[in-house]
């Protein structure tokens, strides 16, 4: 493929995610305003929450990640891959800081981090396990086949492309938006970027708090 073609396609694909990416927002945004809920600074609330499509895939310790691993607590749910060179490092660094700003909360009520990769060529649980632990020993990194992973995030809107290379190696395009996952394991919120640690800990103690 020439350079010219490579850019073209290159181009193509993030138009496709950025348009994929404000579809998503823009039907979530519609979903929220439809109820009386909640103003967040940086999120949008989905009141009701959306329920999360049926999935099987497995964490960075090799062990089934489905449905019910989401269910009784809350979650940061972030897409994303262990070879991207600035939006997941920096997400996952912020994430760790929200962690932080939330630790005076009651442990069951502080969210978990979980990390998806979209990425399944290269991120292997044993790879995975060694990027998010960087990050938080708390963090769980999750893959799985490249069919289950295209299935989930298609059903929930979650723009993925993967552009590739001369060099025969490939890159990866993706949404940079946080799903927050309540304890029944639906959507209860959007954060799209730019990231703000402190308002989103500001704003996940609004969630929580209207929620109880």
């Amino acid at each position: 493929m020439s350079r010219k073609k490579s850019i073209a396609l290159a181009i193509t694909l993030a138009i496709v995610a950025a348009i994929a990416g404000m579809l998503l927002s823009r039907a979530l945004m519609q979903r929220a305003e439809t109820a009386d809920t909640i103003a967040l600074v940086s999120g949008t609330l989905l009141d009701p929450a959306k329920p999360l499509p049926q999935f099987e895939l497995v964490d960075h310790q090799a062990q089934p990640f489905t449905n019910e691993r989401l269910r009784d607590h809350w979650t940061f749910l972030f897409f994303g891959f262990t070879h991207c060179p600035d939006v997941c490092p920096t997400t996952l660094r912020m994430l760790s800081q929200v962690e932080q700003s939330l630790a005076d909360m009651e442990p069951q009520l502080r969210p978990r981090v979980t990390l998806i990769s979209v990425d399944p060529k290269r991120d292997t649980p044993e790879q995975l396990a060694k990027y998010v632990s960087f990050f938080n020993p708390q963090f769980v990194g999750v893959t799985g086949s490249e069919e289950a992973l295209n299935s989930f995030t298609r059903q929930i809107g979650v723009p993925v492309a993967i552009t590739p290379s001369e060099d025969g190696t490939y890159t990866v395009d993706h949404s940079a938006a946080i799903f927050l996952i309540d304890p029944s394991g639906a959507i209860r919120a959007l954060f799209s970027p730019p990231h703000s640690p402190q308002t989103i800990a500001d704003d996940y103690r609004r969630v929580v708090k209207s929620s109880r």
